[in-house]
């Protein structure tokens, strides 16, 4: 029943597919459906701030993990992972920063 809610909440908030490759030229996994959160709210000494990082969420029976300094294309965007900033064994979201 989670799994299908999952499906069911990625499905309607999704901002498109995306593709994932790993530090030193892994191969290339292709995710269908991720949601993309621009200046991405995070925690820091003072409490929370936005922040210049790109979240990249995504489910994770279909990516299990993405390492620092991998890399996602998603609309002709690179976004480098910085590290994974939510992982509850369902979804995963990793803070990106914009490689130009």
């Amino acid at each position: 029943m989670r799994d299908r809610m999952h499906e069911r909440v990625v499905s309607k908030l999704n901002d498109g597919c995306a593709q994932y490759q790993g530090p030193g030229g892994a191969p290339v996994c292709d995710l269908p459906q991720v949601i993309i959160d621009r200046n991405l709210m995070q925690n820091g000494p003072e409490g929370m701030f936005r922040s210049d990082a790109v979240g990249i969420s995504w489910r994770k029976p279909l990516l299990p993990d993405a390492a620092r300094g991998g890399i996602f294309t998603f609309c002709g965007e690179r976004l480098l992972v910085e590290e994974i900033i939510a992982d509850d064994g369902h979804m995963v979201t990793a803070a990106c920063m914009v490689q130009p």
